[in-house]
């Protein structure tokens, strides 16, 4: 369900900006800016009443901007501004909660948690097959 999410972020990502790159954990080598990057920094689960489990995952998405170096702030600080605006819930129903914004070294920071809970899927049958008599006599 993860990849969900990471799918959620991307869409938000493509309507605040649909000409900036995405990246998921990790930069290419061919890394060039304008790009966001996503990254999944913490991760729980608990687990739950009927096979469920309660999932907190807390994102970090990076905006990477272009153009002059002296104009990366004020970059970072319009991107901020649009996805404040969006990223309140994700493709798939799932609701950003913990916002928080920081630029550090003319990168934007981001940082989000991303709450929800799983069903485990298993292959069992909860009941039994069930024989029938098919045989019935007639008078």
């Amino acid at each position: 369900m993860i990849n969900d999410v990471y799918i959620g972020i991307l869409e938000e990502c493509k309507a605040v900006n649909d000409n900036t790159a995405f990246y998921r954990d990790n930069t290419p080598p061919d890394f060039t800016p304008p790009a966001f990057l996503a990254e999944l920094i913490d991760f729980s689960s608990q687990r739950s009443i009927n096979g469920k489990q309660k999932v907190s995952a807390q994102f970090d998405l990076k905006y990477f901007p272009d153009g002059e170096p002296r104009e990366y702030k004020n970059k970072c600080i319009q991107m901020q501004e649009e996805l404040s605006r969006h990223f309140r819930v994700l493709e798939g129903g799932f609701y950003i909660k913990d916002r928080s914004f920081k630029v550090t070294d003319d990168t934007l920071h981001f940082q989000f948690t991303v709450k929800y809970t799983e069903a485990m899927v298993t292959g069992e049958t909860p009941m039994q097959e069930l024989e029938t008599n098919t045989n019935f006599k007639e008078d």
